[in-house]
C-alpha cells in the first residue's frame, strides 16, 4: 500500500514539475499545454474520488508552491473542478466513450480558468494580493482548448489500447 502512495507521489510531482519547469518556458501554444488537468480528466475514468481528491490536491499543492500567486489558488481551483467534473461524469455523461472524454476536457479547462479568474478577482478586490488578470490572453485560452482535446486523444488511444476500462459494456437479455 505504501508502495503505490509513494508512487503516485512521485509521478504526481514529475508530472506538474514537468508542466512547469519544461512547459512553461516556451512560447504562448506550448506553455499552454495542461497536462494537469489532461491527467485530472482520465483519472476521473480510472481511480476513485479519494484517489481524484488527492491527486488534485497535491498536484495543486506543488503547483501553488511554484507559483508567485496566493497560495492556494491553484489547490482550490483544481478541487472546485475535479468535483464539478466528476458531477458531471456520474449524472450527464454515464458512457466512457472519446466524446465524452474530450468533452469533459474541454470542460475542464472552461471551468479551471473560469475558477481560477473568479478566485483570483476576489483575492485582487479585497486587497489581499497585487495581481490582476489581463483580459488579452484568450489566444492562450483557445490554445488551452486545443491542446488539451490533443493531449486527450492521444491518452485516451493509449488507454484504450492497454486496458479495458474505456471498452464499452453492453446488456445481455
Amino acid at each position: 500500500m505504501w508502495s503505490k502512495i509513494l508512487l503516485a507521489i512521485i509521478a504526481i510531482s514529475l508530472l506538474t514539475i514537468v508542466q512547469i519547469s519544461f512547459l512553461g518556458n516556451f512560447g504562448v501554444y506550448l506553455s499552454s499545454f495542461n497536462l494537469v488537468l489532461a491527467v485530472l480528466v482520465i483519472l476521473l475514468f480510472l481511480v476513485d474520488l479519494k484517489g481524484l481528491i488527492f491527486f488534485t490536491l497535491f498536484s495543486g499543492f506543488i503547483l501553488d508552491l511554484y507559483s508567485s500567486l496566493p497560495f492556494g489558488l491553484f489547490m482550490i481551483s483544481l478541487f472546485l473542478t475535479a468535483l464539478v467534473l466528476e458531477m458531471f461524469l456520474f449524472n450527464l455523461l454515464t458512457n466512457r466513450s472519446f466524446y465524452s472524454v474530450i468533452s469533459l476536457g474541454l470542460l475542464a479547462v472552461i471551468l479551471f480558468n473560469i475558477i481560477f479568474l473568479a478566485i483570483s478577482s476576489a483575492i485582487y478586490l479585497f486587497g489581499l494580493s497585487d495581481f490582476y488578470f489581463n483580459f488579452r490572453s484568450w489566444p492562450s485560452w483557445l490554445y488551452q482548448l486545443l491542446n488539451i482535446s490533443i493531449i486527450l486523444t492521444v491518452i485516451f488511444f493509449i488507454v484504450n489500447a492497454f486496458s479495458k476500462k474505456f471498452k464499452p459494456n453492453f446488456i445481455r437479455s
